[in-house]
């Protein structure tokens, strides 16, 4: 209670703001939720149109079902793995479990893999849930460990550090690319040297993909390469098919360590939304919506790049004195801000009180003076972002 979300506490002043736009100057410019605002792709309305029409199928729908995961939806996910990125889900080798959002699976995935007094390994700057997560799964009984991949400005994650940080105590590291809340991508030899350092180790090392569909460059071949043994892949639709609200998720690991979670989740949540998983399911039936949903991930990533470039391009004529890492991919510009304020909640506040523009204090992601830009929010309307930027210019 002493230490609130800083993106939660932001999205309680946005819905004040909706359901009372009367109390603040001039509306309120929103960069700081990293969720999409553009619409779902749509073979998924199509998908949920057939499903509610179908009235056998509806009522089933409104069932539980497995623990793990529908059957037929797991192998829709395996013909979208292969399809989609590339990547055969292999029998024998590879499981995948669903779950209610990625949040509640990594969550489940830190109980598995962690007892009382082991350690998580944590890229700083970081996801700031992870650390949440950690301390509320493990009754604050788990230890959270910082590997900083920011050197000064530039982005260099060093296996070699991360090789130093590891005890015998370690049980988990996770990385996110592209990264959150840096948007940097992590190359494909810098995370087969962090799988190499960890399976030396005997560490379990999770990716977590949330925004594999917004590479702005080249696609990273760990997107498509078989998994590696000590790997756990987290995947999630909240992204890359715009349904953050629809809370589903999976992950693709071990099939020992996925029976763990399973039998975690038979506790926890029962199961995941069958409703969202038949839907999907749908979705993901014939190769021509599969396609479909390539084209529509393509022209996606193009939009995000473009609103991405213009982000940052506002940032630099609006902030000259803050030094922001250029975007390859994912949703944010991260800037170091502490020329203007060292404090970067402080900042935040002021800019918020005075312009009417939310952003969110990089101290929550573990680099205090650095601050969050997320242009999401903007792809439908990226005048925006330079409406924003004018008046925190003002303000400066």
């Amino acid at each position: 209670m002493e230490n609130p979300s800083a993106i939660r506490e932001i999205m309680t002043i946005v819905a004040d703001y909706e359901k009372h736009p009367e109390k603040y100057p001039r509306p309120l410019i929103y960069l700081a939720g990293g969720w999409p605002q553009d619409p779902p792709p749509p073979v998924l309305r199509e998908a949920a149109r057939e499903l509610v029409e179908d009235e056998q199928a509806f009522n089933l729908s409104a069932r539980y079902g497995p623990t793990k995961g529908e059957p037929d939806f797991l192998e829709a996910i395996a013909r979208y793995e292969e399809a989609i990125w590339g990547r055969r889900v292999r029998p024998g080798e590879d499981a995948i479990i669903v779950g209610a959002g990625s949040t509640e699976l990594t969550a489940a995935f830190m109980l598995a893999c962690m007892d009382p007094g082991d350690e998580l390994i944590l890229t700083c700057p970081g996801y700031l849930n992870y650390k949440r997560q950690a301390e509320v799964e493990g009754l604050l009984q788990l230890r959270v460990k910082w590997w900083p991949v920011i050197k000064g400005h530039e982005y260099e994650p060093d296996p070699g550090e991360l090789s130093s940080l590891i005890t015998d105590r370690t049980r988990l590291v996770i990385v996110t690319t592209p990264g959150n809340p840096d948007s940097m991508v992590m190359p494909d030899d810098v995370l087969n040297g962090i799988l190499d350092v960890a399976e030396e180790k005997d560490v379990w090392v999770m990716v977590d993909l949330a925004y594999r569909a917004f590479f702005f460059g080249e696609e990273p071949g760990y997107l498509s390469r078989p998994r590696r043994e000590n790997e756990i892949a987290m995947c999630t639709f909240s992204k890359e098919f715009r349904i953050p609200g629809w809370r589903l998720a999976y992950a693709i690991a071990e099939p020992e360590l996925v029976a763990a979670v399973n039998a975690i989740e038979q506790a926890r949540t029962l199961c995941p939304s069958t409703p969202a998983q038949r839907v999907l399911t749908r979705a993901f039936s014939s190769k021509e919506r599969l396609k479909a949903i390539r084209e529509y991930y393509d022209a996606g990533r193009h939009r995000y790049a473009e609103v991405a470039k213009l982000a940052y391009d506002a940032l630099v004529d609006a902030m000259p004195k803050a030094v922001p890492l250029r975007p390859q991919g994912g949703f944010y510009v991260f800037f170091d801000a502490s020329a203007y304020d060292e404090s970067s909640r402080r900042f935040c506040k002021r800019l918020l009180d005075e312009a009417q523009v939310a952003l969110t204090p990089g101290r929550d992601f573990g680099m205090e003076g650095w601050i969050r830009l997320s242009f999401a929010p903007t792809v439908e309307r990226p005048e925006l972002i330079s409406e924003a930027m004018e008046r925190i210019k003002s303000v400066l």
